[in-house]
């Protein structure tokens, strides 16, 4: 991919860019520049990404801005065992150090024509501060004058509850809408419970969740997006109980389904219990989807055609471990006898 004519010249007219160049190059022509002026364009270029980086981790966990496998490198030379860790030991850097997002040498290649890869288009669009939902434009089009320097990133709205944000600007554009929710019952029965599962977006800009499995209401709040996982808590509305979801998304955008796990208390014994979960996405955006009735659905139906339902029912019937239930407190002793 070549670097659009918009990121290019949004880089230019830079004002911490021309600031630099203004002092040390007389050459004002960006196809004729060293590798010494791009040296110091990418030096501005890379302290501004280790500063966005610090409020939006997401940009390194989900690899928008650096490749899985130079992550790993990174961190096992660096001898980190997070991505957290990763982004604090960037902030520790002091002046005269930068970590390298993008070379001069990789600059100098652009403004001569050659590909670009996308993680370091990201990182250019980062360094521009251009909102997540902008970035296929800015890979396009031209420049308009309200595009430039402004802090987009930091105009997102936030919840209360520390959503990062580009997090959340990622689920907003790629995760919101109508699911049906399926998970295996805990009280012995054998059945599945298929549930309405919805996602959606405040006038406050908060994402929250509704919906009514077994009887109960559940409402909750999207936490964000941690090592390719979203997660969410939600709150029993009828009793005191709080489920918390864990979803696997990766680098997939807008999925049809999403596998998961819940953390919950069991309704016949009390005890916590994991759940498999599957979340399927509905192609509907009925208002009224969150107040559909819950299914509860035995194993034992048989299904004449491939339908949805029928698919997922079918993969959790062949799993056989779908709820894992965590014993009472009990003597170290005992644990040879638990089951």
């Amino acid at each position: 991919m070549i670097l659009s004519e918009k990121i290019r010249k949004g880089v230019e007219v830079h004002p911490e860019i021309t600031a630099v160049l203004k002092s040390k190059s007389r050459e004002l022509r960006w196809q004729h520049f060293t590798r010494t002026q791009f040296n110091m364009v990418a030096r501005v270029i890379n302290k501004v990404i280790s500063k966005e980086i610090q409020e939006s981790q997401d940009l390194v966990e989900m690899h928008l801005i650096i490749g899985k496998q130079q992550l790993e490198k990174e961190l096992n030379a660096l001898r980190l065992s997070s991505v957290h860790d990763f982004v604090k030991h960037i902030g520790n850097f002091r002046d005269y150090r930068v970590f390298n997002w993008v070379s001069g040498k990789t600059l100098q290649s652009y403004w001569q024509g050659g590909e670009a890869k996308h993680v370091k288009i990201n990182a250019l669009l980062v360094f521009l501060q251009v909102p997540f939902i902008e970035w296929d434009d800015w890979q396009k089009g031209q420049p308009k004058e309200k595009d430039k320097y402004r802090s987009s990133l930091s105009k997102l709205p936030l919840s209360s509850m520390g959503v990062s944000k580009n997090s959340l600007s990622i689920i907003k554009n790629y995760y919101l809408g109508n699911y049906f929710l399926y998970y295996q019952k805990t009280d012995g029965s054998k059945n599945i419970i298929k549930t309405a599962f919805v996602l959606k977006e405040q006038d406050n800009g908060q994402i929250i969740v509704k919906s009514i499995s077994e009887g109960h209401r559940y409402s909750g709040k999207v936490m964000g997006i941690r090592d390719g996982c979203l997660y969410i808590n939600c709150q029993n509305l009828d009793f005191e109980e709080i489920e918390q979801y864990v979803f696997n998304i990766g680098l997939e955008t807008k999925p049809q389904v999403l596998f998961g796990v819940s953390n919950t208390v069991s309704v016949k014994n009390r005890q916590a219990v994991a759940l498999k979960n599957i979340l399927v996405k509905q192609q509907t955006n009925d208002p009224g989807f969150e107040n559909i009735p819950e299914t509860e659905i035995p194993f034992a139906k048989n299904y004449t055609t491939q339908t949805e339902e029928a698919m997922v029912v079918n993969y959790l019937k062949r799993l056989g471990n779908n709820i894992i239930i965590a014993p009472s407190c009990c003597n170290l002793n005992d644990l040879a006898e638990l089951k």
